[in-house]
This record gives structure tokens, sequence and C-alpha cells, in this order.
């Protein structure tokens, strides 16, 4: 067991109707989060995470800066592939954690706070919260315009954004286009219908406001 006083991210998540996939849906599903999981950890090798019977997964943050731009990964990538697949997720940033070797064994208030929200989740899909009162109070309604915006993301639109994500933001429309094989104006027309610049701009503020807590 490994303790730490330093703030981490827990995110939590389930399938949507998982039960309704079929075997084959089911194990692109299973997959998928594999892949997120890996695409995570090529941002910090400590992140680590869990898959409970192939429909809810959990991943523990240390980069908490990028625990919104992971969850968005997490929805956004589930999503592309295609109508039948979403997801529920919360997130939570939170000082003092017992970590251990397994995630499901670990335990702190961001383990608490997380597990809550996804609990609690009814109508919504996406939820944050944090032991940093102000923190949590500055970003809910932001999250709740934000979960709405990728409840209607096609599965296309999805796909287009994915790449975005997983760069932060690195890629030039012409860059994206390439690596999709598709214009570049029917790339840029996806980001913009997708909403891209306010969810990339929410990403970069979220940011700018959590990473001072690592050094608090």
């Amino acid at each position: 067991m490994k303790s730490t006083y330093k703030p981490i991210s827990v995110i939590s998540g389930d399938i949507i109707n998982s039960t309704e996939l079929s075997s084959e849906q089911f194990e692109r599903l299973l997959t998928r989060i594999k892949d997120i999981q890996t695409w995570i950890n090529e941002g910090n090798k400590s992140n680590v995470h869990s898959i409970e019977r192939g429909d809810e997964f959990k991943t523990v943050v240390h980069d908490i800066e990028n625990s919104l731009r992971y969850t968005i990964i997490y929805r956004v990538a589930i999503k592309a592939l295609g109508k039948q697949f979403d997801s529920r997720i919360s997130f939570a940033i939170a000082s003092n954690a017992d970590l251990r070797e397994s995630v499901s064994e670990s335990m702190g208030e961001a383990f608490v706070l997380s597990g809550r929200g996804l609990k609690n989740l009814k109508n919504d899909r996406l939820y944050f919260d944090s032991d940093h009162l102000e923190l949590s109070e500055n970003f809910n309604l932001l999250f709740k315009y934000l979960d709405r915006q990728l409840t209607e993301l096609t599965a296309r639109q999805c796909e287009v954004m994915l790449p975005m994500l997983r760069t932060n933001d690195a890629l030039s429309v012409n860059e994206l286009s390439s690596r999709l094989n598709i214009a570049a104006a029917t790339a840029s027309k996806s980001l913009k219908a997708s909403g891209w610049s306010l969810i990339s701009e929410l990403n970069y503020r979220f940011i700018n406001r959590v990473i001072g807590l690592k050094h608090v």
C-alpha cells in the first residue's frame, strides 16, 4: 500500500444498457476500453486502471490536470463505436489516498466521491466532485452543458474528435483530415458541428485551474 497526500483523480464509469449488446458488440467495447486505458497511460505511466464485469471501469489519474480530457476520451471513444454505445462517468479530485496494487482495493476521498457520484447519476451521464468545494462549484454547471453536448454527438463526430482529444488539440485540421483520410473541409465541418472549440476551451480552463492544486 502506498499513501499519498497529493491530490489524485478517480474516474469511475459504466456502460449504458450493456446487457442489450451482442457478444460481438461487447467484445468491441471491451477492446475499446482497454485501448482507452492504454492511451491514458501515454500521458502518465503511473495512471492505473480496472475493468469489472466488462461494463464497469475505473482509472486512477496522477496527472490530475488531464482528468477532464481523459473523461471526455472515455465518453467520445465509446460513443464512436456506434449509436448503441454510451457511458455514464463520474470523476473526482481529492487529496489523501491509500493506493494498493489493485485499484478496486484502493481507498481515499477521490474514490468515495467518484463512486458516490456514479451511483447517484440518474438522467445525466457526467458528474464531477472534489474536496475543493470552490473547484466543483466553478465547474459543475459547465459540465452539465458539456454532458448535453457529448450526449448529442454522433458516432462519426466522435471519430473525428477523438484524435484531437488524444493529442490534446495538437493537430491542425489538415493533419486531422490526413490521419482520418477525409477532406479537410469535412473534418472542419464535423468539429464545428460537435462544438469542439468550446470543449477544447473548457478543457484548457480546467487544466489551468487544476494544475495549481498539485503545488498546494
